[in-house]
């Protein structure tokens, strides 16, 4: 099914996905982002839309994980928004907080390239920034449902979940 398949043309427009994000009524953390790279929902949004493209990744499924993951960037379990890492690379418990990105950018090039290690074998177009790439059976997670179990354990519904965001957009 071609609207489950993580790479790809995004289905959604960055001002799409920042427009959503607003309608919600979660504040974006602008007070820890502002000075990494996003000031605002909308330059976070242009960022995930430029990533994902640079990658062949689709940017509506990197926004609706990135939201699923942070509680809509608000965090709250192991890994903090300082971290700028939005979909929880490397936190493997509720102690565990996983990996530190130096910016947004870097965090969601991460998320992009671990994204792209799931769904393709094609080699990445940047350098790899993400710390756990190579512990990924490349192309085994081609459609976002095939990340139940594999992205999150025991991941029940996961893949449903980020699907559900991106139709609600």
């Amino acid at each position: 099914n071609g609207s489950k398949k993580i790479m790809g043309s995004s289905t959604k427009t960055a001002k799409q996905m920042a427009s959503y994000f607003s309608k919600t009524g979660h504040d974006f953390p602008a007070s820890t982002y502002s000075d990494r790279g996003a000031s605002d929902i909308g330059a976070f949004c242009k960022i995930i839309e430029e990533e994902a493209s640079s990658e062949g990744v689709r940017a509506d499924i990197v926004f609706a994980q990135a939201m699923h993951e942070t509680g809509w960037l608000q965090f709250g379990g192991s890994v903090t928004a300082k971290q700028c890492n939005f979909a929880g690379i490397g936190a493997t418990s509720a102690t565990v907080g996983g990996a530190s990105f130096k910016d947004v950018r870097t965090g969601i090039r991460a998320q992009v390239q671990h994204l792209k290690a799931y769904a393709s074998k094609g080699s990445l177009n940047h350098a790899c920034v993400d710390p756990r790439f190579s512990k990924v059976t490349r192309g085994c997670a081609p459609l976002v449902t095939d990340l139940n179990g594999k992205w999150a354990v025991p991941g029940t519904g996961y893949g449903e979940s980020i699907l559900k965001i991106i139709n609600s957009i």
